[in-house]
C-alpha cells in the first residue's frame, strides 16, 4: 500500500479523536501563546497553526468562519483575530517555534515546547517585571542584622528528692 496522498501523523488514534486532540491544542496555543507536549504532537499542531493564522491575517468574515470550523471556541477565535493576527500582519510565515526539552521521565517520550515567535507585551511584560522588581530592590540598603542579645544564664533546676523504690516503702510500712 503507498503513502501517496497520505499527509500528517496518525498519533495513535481514530480519526475522531485525533481531531480532537489537534483542536484543544490549537486552542491552548492559541490562548496560552506557549504549549508543552510530546514532540509529533507538537509538529502536527504547528502545521495547523500556521494555517491558521496566515488565514486569520486576512481578518475576513469569510476567514473568521473558516477557522471557527477548526477552532471552535469564541475566547480563542477572538483573540486570533483581535491580537495575534494583526502581530503577524507583516511576517510572511513561521509564526511558531518548537524548543526540543528533555524526555518525559515516564515513557522517554521526547518533549517540546511550541510558542508564538512574537510573544504580547502581556506575557513578554511579566518576566521583566519581576526582573525590574528585583533590580529597584536596593541591596546596599539590606537592614544590618541584629546582634545577638547574650544568652541568659539558666538557672539550676531545684533538686528532687530522690524517690524510695516501692519495694523500700512496703518494708517500712510494714516495719512501722
Amino acid at each position: 500500500m503507498s503513502r501517496h496522498m497520505n499527509t500528517g501523523r496518525k498519533l495513535s488514534r481514530n480519526t475522531s479523536h485525533r481531531k480532537a486532540l489537534l483542536r484543544n491544542l490549537i486552542r491552548a496555543v492559541i490562548l496560552e501563546e506557549s504549549i508543552t507536549t510530546t514532540t509529533p504532537k507538537a509538529k502536527e499542531t504547528r502545521r495547523v497553526v500556521e494555517k491558521i493564522i496566515t488565514q486569520a491575517r486576512v481578518g475576513t468574515l469569510a476567514a473568521r468562519r473558516h477557522v471557527h470550523r477548526t477552532v471552535r471556541d469564541q475566547a480563542a477565535l477572538a483573540k486570533l483575530f483581535e491580537t495575534i493576527a494583526p502581530r503577524f500582519k507583516t511576517r510572511p510565515g513561521g509564526y511558531t517555534r518548537m524548543i526540543h526539552t528533555s524526555n518525559r521521565v515516564g515513557d522517554n517520550a521526547p518533549m517540546s515546547i511550541l510558542e508564538l515567535v512574537e510573544k504580547s507585551e502581556k506575557v513578554a511584560a511579566e518576566p521583566a517585571d519581576d526582573k525590574a522588581a528585583k533590580a529597584a530592590a536596593p541591596k546596599a540598603e539590606a537592614a544590618p542584622k541584629a546582634e545577638k542579645a547574650p544568652k541568659a544564664e539558666k538557672a539550676p533546676k531545684a533538686e528532687k528528692a530522690p524517690k524510695a523504690p516501692k519495694a523500700k516503702k512496703a518494708a517500712e510500712a510494714e516495719t512501722k
